[in-house]
């Protein structure tokens, strides 16, 4: 007759096993917590890390700075061989970035001749259209992203035409990139108008 171990012991031994395996796997649990835990740490420090940061005081530096030309601009000759005017001294104008996030606050200021003007502009950079009504029955469509290395920005107005004619559309896209010291700020701009077409660089230098 061939024996075996009794039943107790059996029932003993497969709850041991069983407390094993629960002891296995609580332990797994608990590493699997602080693993995915750092992971969420990681990617989150990545993301704010690739977020350029705009924020502060720029001066625009007309040397390095690329203006459209003006149409039909012509010299102005001084009459019968006289001397010619001096050129006015050109603006200082600055930018003030506030941000927090995407978003992001723009204040552009104009200094001559003890003469200051500045406007503020607003804008949520997620990827998001906002559309806002203007003057004349106009209507401006504007989008923003912030991500990788840049800002870009996008703005089309549309203004109807007069008398019932055919309406005009005025577009924009800027784009903002830093230089790897953070301290020169440089925007790129093409415009497109029923006139064609512009490309403008102006360059900041953090203050």
């Amino acid at each position: 007759m061939i024996s075996g171990p009794r039943p107790s012991n059996l029932v003993d031994r497969i709850q041991e096993l069983d407390l094993n395996k629960e002891d296995r796997m609580t332990r797994a649990q608990r590493m699997i917590g602080p693993v995915a835990a750092a992971l969420l740490l990681a990617v989150t420090a990545v993301t704010t890390q690739a977020q350029p940061q705009f924020a502060g005081t720029w001066t625009l530096d007309p040397a390095q700075s690329q203006f459209p030309a003006r149409e039909g601009g012509h010299g102005h000759k001084a009459p019968d061989g006289a001397q010619p005017e001096t050129p006015k001294q050109p603006p200082t104008v600055k930018l003030l970035v506030e941000q927090s996030g995407v978003n992001i606050k723009v204040t552009r200021s104009m200094a001559r001749d003890n003469r200051e003007r500045s406007y503020s502009q607003s804008f949520v950079a997620d990827g998001s259209e906002r559309t806002e009504q203007g003057h004349r029955g106009s209507t401006t469509v504007t989008r923003a992203t912030l991500g990788g290395d840049r800002l870009v920005t996008t703005s089309t107005t549309t203004r109807p035409g007069k008398d019932g004619g055919e309406a005009k559309t005025f577009s924009r896209e800027s784009t903002w990139t830093l230089s790897p010291d953070g301290r020169t700020l440089t925007i790129d701009t093409v415009m497109h108008t029923p006139r064609g077409d512009k490309t403008m660089r102006t360059v900041y230098l953090k203050s």
